[in-house]
């Protein structure tokens, strides 16, 4: 029983998403590899370093939200922990559970409460998802202008849009209205409480519940209070996505297309659509085809369209993925320091080993 259920939610999706992946490119395969053997190593590097620049500012918005919050960490620690939470919902479809798991123990064994964990994840969450709507509706638009028909994928843009905006909305409504927030609060705690006496005949005891609710409680107001400094998070995640795209953008000179903005961002729009979808890690087949479907309706040749889109998926998911099994290697070696020092003075905003 409990192999069937990890085979139904851990490899289940990824051979889906494999499968989808070998209908992409085995019809064609001989073009790939023809586009794969002239690629130019100059934008590879260059698609690169972009990858290497979203993440760096991603760990800049994690970073600044938790320092908000009036909880310090060297730079390097919150940007892997940044790193390897994202890379963790790539490879796992959980709907970003799995990520924000994985963020919540590496920052709990740094003596950050849960509360402040959920809280920064909540913030940072939003944010994410408002800049994707942005980027969603303008490749709609443009889509709208270059073809001046309501076609599917103008539909199909339009449901993407509502549903990435509503649970966005869901996230902002169960944050900040204190009633909602208890109650739903409440449901989830019981219905986690069932997951895991289900699994582990363990339950999380009432206490450790009201400490979270707290906890939550606390970081909520921080946020309340410093919202004008929300800003600058908000421009890191700007940041990150617009190395998202600079990712694709120079997968595709690095093939031999160069594109005009409009029709790069129409399918880097189409693409990021795709990865919403829970039940797929990361997106994973679904974003390939998606991209090189609308780049060969733009006119670009579909090899090229998919070569690009893979290097993409390689660039910013494979080889992050990879180097992410090392900087977790860090960070758990760096976590006995934070359990011998025990938790830092939440009102001095110092480390352990900070001076007065």
């Amino acid at each position: 029983m409990a192999d069937t259920k990890k085979f139904l939610f851990i490899y289940a999706p990824m051979l889906a998403s494999l499968g989808i992946l070998c209908w992409l490119i085995y019809p064609n395969f001989d073009a790939l590899s023809s586009t794969v053997r002239n690629t130019d190593p100059k934008f590879l590097f260059l698609s690169f370093l972009c990858a290497c620049g979203s993440y760096m500012f991603m760990g800049f918005s994690l970073w600044e939200v938790l320092k908000i919050l009036g909880h310090r960490l060297p730079f390097w620690e919150a940007s892997g922990i940044a790193f390897v939470s994202a890379t963790v919902n790539y490879f796992f479809s959980s709907g970003g559970v799995s990520g924000f798991a994985t963020r919540a123990h590496l920052l709990n064994k740094r003596q950050i409460p849960y509360g402040i964990c959920v809280t920064s994840s909540v913030v940072l969450s939003v944010f994410i998802y408002l800049m994707l709507s942005i980027i969603i509706v303008e490749g709609m638009f443009l889509q709208l202008l270059r073809t001046h028909q309501f076609g599917v994928k103008f539909f199909e843009g339009i449901v993407g849009v509502l549903f990435v905006l509503s649970f966005a909305f869901a996230l902002v409504m169960l944050f900040f209205h204190h009633e909602l927030r208890s109650a739903w609060a409440r449901k989830i705690y019981h219905a986690v409480n069932h997951i895991l006496f289900f699994f582990s005949k363990k339950e999380i005891p009432e206490e450790t519940f009201i400490q979270f609710e707290e906890q939550l409680a606390r970081g909520i107001n921080t946020i309340h209070a410093k919202k004008y400094e929300l800003p600058k998070v908000l421009g890191y995640v700007c940041m990150d996505w617009i190395c998202n795209i600079m990712i694709l953008n120079f997968a595709f000179r690095a093939v031999g297309v160069n594109m005009g903005t409009t029709k790069l961002i129409t399918g880097f729009a189409a693409g990021m659509l795709m990865t919403v979808i829970p039940i797929l890690p990361g997106g994973l087949g679904a974003m390939e085809a998606a991209m090189s479907a609308v780049y060969s309706q733009l006119g670009v040749n579909f090899g090229k369209a998919l070569t690009a889109a893979l290097i993409f998926r390689l660039l910013y998911y494979v080889v992050p993925g990879i180097i992410s099994v090392f900087i977790y290697w860090g960070l758990k070696m760096s976590e006995p320091y934070y359990a011998y020092f025990g938790r830092q003075d939440p009102a001095s905003n110092r480390l352990p080993d900070e001076k007065e």
